[in-house]
Parts: C-alpha cells; structure tokens; sequence
C-alpha cells in the first residue's frame, strides 16, 4: 500500500515538475517577447537601433526645419510683394509728375 502512495507522489511530483518547467519556457518566451517590444518602442543602444521613440524626435526635428523654411518663404513673399508695390507707386507717381509736366508745357 504504502508502495502505490509513494508511486502517486513520485507521479504527481513529476507532473508537478514538468508543469514547472513549462511554466519557465513560456516565462522566458514572454521576458523575449516583452524585449523584443520595448526595443521596437525605446530603442537598442546595443544594436543602434533607435525605436519609435527615436523615429519620433527625428520627425520632429523635420517638421521644425520645415516649419523654419515656410516662415523664411512667406517672410520673401511678403518682401517681394511690398517691392513690386514700392515700384508700381514709383512708376505711377513718376507718370503723374510726367503728365503734369507735360501739360504745363
């Protein structure tokens, strides 16, 4: 009797074991998994990998560069607009000083 108890331990303990040991797999295969993600986010100083994190402040970086050249384009446009009116209101006081000097004459 006392054999078939200590036949049903020893089973259940196997049993016990060989679901702890399963357990560990999937726990190393979820810690890998769970890296792998965080490496994809914040990045690898290891392998020099940047992560999303990175790609993000890199467009950021852009966006600010782009932002500075639209800004330098409307600052030309405006200096552009305001010389070809200075010109215009020159030529049209210049044909004015001309057509009334004309008819004094």
């Amino acid at each position: 009797m006392e054999n078939v108890f200590e036949e049903q331990v020893k089973s259940e303990l196997k049993s016990m074991d060989q679901r702890l040991y399963d357990m560990e797999e999937k726990i190393g295969s979820i810690d890998t998994k769970l890296t792998q993600v965080v490496d994809a986010i914040l990045g690898n100083p290891l392998t020099k990998t940047g992560g999303f994190v990175n790609d993000i402040d890199i467009l950021q970086e852009k966006i600010k560069v782009l932002e500075h050249k639209v800004e330098k384009q409307e600052e030309f446009k405006k200096r552009l607009m305001w010389t070809v009116g200075l010109i215009l209101a020159g030529a049209m006081i210049i044909k004015y000083i001309v057509d009334l000097y004309s008819h004094i004459k």
